[in-house]
């Protein structure tokens, strides 16, 4: 079945442009034009594909974009970077085509989330989350009694409780320090 548009992510920015992940592109809607950014205009390299799995408009008029493969792309402005690749988190041997990753990699960013304290938080297919505070990026395994620590979504509620929803089923709460089973 061909898929290519299906859509994985929807996320509005401040000035009211939505933005639609799908497999083989992004996309924004103001309402009257639709956007795409291909692969060129979010500069990949020739090795590099588009499997866009997540994408978060922030706070500050980013646009953070969950690649499987090749990590967490981010656009600001006209200039879009390899996240990911600029703090490391590529494993030297990656194929970059959404092959099993090593641990301690962001290169299959499932969901992604902007917490009420400004952080951007990660959920990977294989590494589990990831906490970016503007500065310094911080990984914290969900649960070492999960088979996949795989997060499918996060999610900040209005008591300002930060959950995670996993691939195996269960919803976490990020305690601050640790992730609590909720259901």
């Amino acid at each position: 079945a061909d898929n290519t548009y299906g859509v994985t992510g929807i996320s509005k920015d401040k000035d009211g442009k939505v933005w639609i992940a799908t497999y083989a592109a992004l996309f924004n809607y103001d309402g009257k034009i639709v956007n795409i950014f291909d692969k060129e205009k979010l500069n990949l390299k020739d090795n590099e594909r588009l499997h866009i799995r997540s994408v978060l408009a922030d706070s500050k008029g980013r646009i953070w974009i969950g690649n499987n493969g090749i990590g967490v792309l981010l656009m600001e402005g006209n200039s879009t970077i390899n996240f990911s690749e600029k703090h490391h988190l590529i494993h030297p041997t990656s194929k970059r085509n959404g092959n099993k990753s090593e641990p301690g990699t962001l290169e299959h960013p499932f969901a992604i989330e902007e917490d009420s304290k400004g952080n951007i938080w990660f959920g990977d297919r294989d590494s589990g989350a990831w906490k970016y505070d503007g500065k310094t990026l911080t990984n914290y395994k969900i649960d070492s009694k999960l088979n996949s620590q795989m997060i499918l979504s996060i999610y900040e509620d209005k008591n300002k409780n930060l959950l995670f929803g996993m691939a195996e089923g269960g919803v976490y709460k990020f305690n601050g320090k640790a992730f609590e089973k909720q259901f």
